[in-house]
């Protein structure tokens, strides 16, 4: 997908700054074992205020040479979404490195992708190796960091063709201009977020963001470089995942033409087009519950990097009393009503989502009484007073004409700090660490306050109070691409 997954307008921790006490609580009951047999988990607000990036620079496979825009190399600061199913470069970025497209019997290459508001077409690049490297504050150049030598992009793929957004982002746009680097740049591989620095906002100068590693399987644990090359962190628990891929409900002319590189998605469930192409699924991992008053539902959720929220289908919602009040889907003021009685459901809050072909979707939200997962070690991961939107994302199978629905998108709120639609205020996260094992098909996690090193845990766990937030004033992005 280019981006299924609804993505709001990031939230850079830069300039205006917000004082809000933070706090988030974990309260873990203790197993025989050590380890926690239920993790609660309180205070996650509906949007993320950092999200993971990675730096990359494309390289002409025939020259050797890195493209650039004025001499030297030029670093792409893109985000790592395991929510994209390709590469995404924006329309300001191709062009300006000089990206050719790709052509077949005289015409351009265009490859429709599927989005939140259906599908979106790109342009296809020519093939050219990607490359990425390491991303934190220090290299963020948004804020004047330098970006990494060349020596650090060691992590490569290609000759890959990638997706070229058609049409310049406007300055009114939800997405602005994006540039995405997707699964193809975590596939065979194991990514590593240290969530640790966006939990602690030191200053101005030191605003603190998530910093992203992807690494090669069986790259050892690097505790004496724990801050700037930490390999891949051993995790306390573990949650199985799935991947789908969604390339049967995209289309591309001229027929036969080849396409960009493509990957499949992580769920934490089943893989839901296994399932909606009627294959038998053995050892499937379970997918999230989530419970509102005294009604329960399960599904597969996408476990969505590159999403600031999280949503749930109207199918889902429904399934634990929950509906749009009539005529307000899709609209600028949508209402969510309780489906017995149709009286509004309180706390709501609403969020633009937009796509990154500039598809966009007003959606409501409200607080479900809480949205679970299950790890290997038996622990079950409670999240209570969970936020979610209630969005649709529908994807049609061209030969068929059969719909898939998605069930639900976990994106970066429940894991990173996060606040409320106008962050007055902010969350910490009750999270240090999160791993993504795309060949042993697990998400890692690490409690904030805890070493990589598996420890025994605790009874009781209080997150910390996280110090004043930095944070631009941009609208609000919410992506959609697999």
């Amino acid at each position: 997908m280019a981006e299924l997954c609804p993505r709001h307008e990031r939230h850079k921790i830069k300039s205006t700054w917000l004082s809000a006490l933070a706090v988030a609580g974990v309260a873990a009951a203790i197993a025989p074992s050590g380890v926690a047999s239920a993790l609660d988990i309180s205070g996650v607000l509906p949007v993320a205020v950092d999200q993971p990036q990675i730096n990359a620079i494309i390289t002409n496979p025939a020259t050797g040479n890195v493209l650039t825009t004025s001499g030297g190399y030029s670093v792409i600061q893109a985000y790592l979404d395991t929510g994209t199913s390709s590469i995404v470069l924006s329309h300001s970025t191709w062009t300006g490195l000089g990206i050719t497209q790709s052509s077949s019997n005289g015409q351009n290459v265009v490859f429709n992708d599927v989005a939140i508001g259906g599908t979106t077409p790109f342009y296809v690049s020519t093939p050219y190796d990607i490359s990425t490297a390491p991303f934190s504050v220090n290299t963020d150049q948004t804020i004047g960091g330098t970006p990494p030598p060349i020596s650090a992009f060691g992590n490569t793929i290609g000759p890959a063709q990638m997706e070229l957004t058609e049409q310049p982002s406007p300055l009114s746009s939800l997405t602005g201009a994006t540039d995405i680097m997707g699964m193809p740049v975590m596939n065979g591989k194991v990514t590593v977020l240290d969530l640790g620095p966006a939990n602690n906002f030191a200053s101005v100068s030191n605003p603190g963001e998530t910093e992203s590693y992807i690494y090669a399987p069986g790259t050892p644990y690097n505790p004496s470089e724990i801050n700037t090359n930490p390999g891949i962190v051993p995790t306390t628990y573990q949650v199985g995942l799935s991947y789908a891929s969604f390339q049967q409900f995209t289309t591309q002319t001229p027929a036969g033409a080849a396409g960009p590189v493509y990957a499949p998605n992580p769920f934490i469930g089943p893989n839901p087009v296994a399932a909606f192409n009627g294959q038998t699924q053995t050892n499937a991992p379970p997918g999230v519950t989530i419970a509102f008053n005294n009604a329960t539902a399960t599904g597969s959720f996408l476990l969505d990097t590159g999403a600031q929220a999280s949503f749930i289908s109207q199918a889902m919602a429904s399934q634990v009393g929950v509906k749009y009040e009539a005529g307000t889907y899709g609209t600028a003021n949508p209402v969510l009503v309780y489906a017995s009685t149709g009286k509004v459901v309180p706390n709501q809050f609403t969020i633009p989502l937009g796509g990154a072909g500039g598809s966009s979707l007003t959606a409501a939200g409200f607080y479900l009484s809480s949205l679970s997962l299950q790890t290997k070690q038996g622990t079950t991961i409670t999240f209570t007073n969970a936020p979610v939107e209630v969005v649709d994302v529908t994807v049609t199978d061209p030969t068929t004409g059969k719909t898939l629905t998605l069930a639900g998108d976990l994106g970066m709120n429940f894991f990173e700090p996060s606040g409320t639609v106008n962050l007055s205020q902010v969350n910490g996260a009750a999270f240090n660490w999160m791993t993504i094992d795309q060949p042993n098909s697990q998400l890692g996690l690490i409690l904030a306050g805890q070493s990589p090193v598996p420890e025994p845990a605790s009874w009781l766990l209080l997150l910390g109070a996280a110090s004043a937030a930095a944070i631009a004033a941009r609208p609000l992005r919410l992506k959609t691409q697999r």
